[in-house]
């Protein structure tokens, strides 16, 4: 950030600091500007169809593509008339941190993160977030923390990080995801949607493979034989299987570097709404995203395909042994193939139903309402 843009944002704070806190604003954020997605995406959605008079603005990098409902404010992340509708909002929604920005009396501040911790974060790899490009983070976090309202959890395992690794000492309210009510009571139109999106064929079922980010954000590990994988699947279910193939939205430009021939295999990579894209597939590949914690909800199956297992441990590590989670985990094209053939369904079902009280899990499907009570509570204070 240029040395004029940092005194214009700093000479906005103070400006707009003046300004009086409106009731019935409420300002969302999510992934730094992203469009409308992940929980806060679920929150606004039925927010905004309440019958309560509130002006919802959500931030985004890309004002004209937000894809946020009818009659939701779309302003321009990151700018001086973004602090004007931070400074004079009643509640604050996002799923990262927003350290930089200054909450002062009467206002609120909901944080609903962004997934189950496998890997480690925060204070847990704070040698690893403070970096020459992402200096002081811990200080970043922490100013976040001391602002925050209430931490929302889906689980007894994600409430302990919270409390212990967040440098946060408030509320966690364990209410569950707000992205997952989707996968938890999933949508009928779901597929339809995303085939039109996509220009998919209808009449295939879907396997998406959707591996999180390398530290050094190479393709180095995204070695998967979609084929092969496709292949398994028609010899193990049945059908005709096509391959989605989405990459973490920190590596989302690398998707032009693949190869996709439109006919076993599509890029998935843009489509913003990863909830609606699990929701349509029949099973899905990943490694170590905790977009599997997610999928399981809906009770399909759910495979790891992790070539570099020693190499992430070195930069990020776990909280607890992949081999764990009831996923079939496998090291190599060979196994993955395997794994998919021998899938036995109702030992799947038996380990997730152990992981899930394991971690305590507490997804019913009614996040979403608990979080928009939470902030029309606020809103009438």
């Amino acid at each position: 950030m240029s040395a004029v843009k940092k005194i214009q944002k700093g000479l906005a704070w103070l400006l707009y600091r003046a300004l009086p806190v409106q009731k019935n604003k409420v300002v969302f954020t999510s992934f730094y500007g992203r469009g409308a997605s992940d929980n806060p995406k679920a929150i606004v959605d039925e927010l905004a169809k309440r019958p309560e008079q509130l002006d919802i603005v959500w931030l985004a990098k890309d004002t004209a593509h937000a894809g946020v409902p009818e009659g939701v404010r779309v302003v321009q992340y990151d700018t001086p008339a973004a602090i004007r509708e931070m400074s004079t909002a009643k509640v604050w929604v996002d799923n990262c941190r927003k350290g930089a920005r200054n909450k002062k009396k009467g206002q609120y501040y909901m944080q609903t993160w962004h997934g189950f911790a496998l890997k480690r974060i925060e204070r847990d790899v704070a040698d690893k977030l403070n970096t020459p490009e992402n200096a002081a983070y811990a200080e970043y976090a922490k100013r976040d923390s001391a602002q925050i309202d209430a931490i929302i959890s889906n689980s007894t395992f994600m409430t302990k990080i919270y409390q212990e690794s967040f440098w946060y000492h408030g509320p966690v309210l364990e209410y569950g995801s707000p992205r997952n009510d989707l996968l938890v009571h999933p949508s009928a139109d779901a597929r339809k949607t995303i085939a039109k999106a996509l220009h998919l064929p209808e009449d295939c079922r879907y396997i998406m493979y959707a591996p999180t980010f390398r530290a050094d954000h190479s393709l180095d590990a995204y070695n998967l034989d979609y084929h092969a994988a496709c292949h398994a699947c028609e010899q193990r279910f049945g059908g005709k299987w096509i391959m989605l193939v989405r990459l973490h939205p920190g590596v989302m430009q690398l998707a032009k570097d693949l190869k996709f021939d439109n006919q076993v295999t599509f890029d998935a990579t843009a489509f913003d709404d990863m909830q609606l894209l699990l929701s349509a597939c029949d099973a899905v590949i990943t490694d170590y995203s905790s977009l599997m914690f997610d999928f399981a909800l809906t009770r399909r199956p759910c495979f790891q395909f992790a070539t570099d297992i020693d190499a992430y441990k070195t930069d990020r590590n776990f909280y607890f042994p992949i081999d764990e989670t009831p996923f079939p985990l496998a090291k190599s094209n060979a196994e993955m193939v395997q794994h998919i053939l021998d899938f036995d369904d109702a030992a799947y079902q038996k380990d997730w139903d152990a992981f899930y009280q394991k971690m305590g899990f507490c997804e019913d499907g009614q996040a979403t309402q608990r979080c928009v009570q939470w902030i029309l509570d606020k809103v009438k204070t």
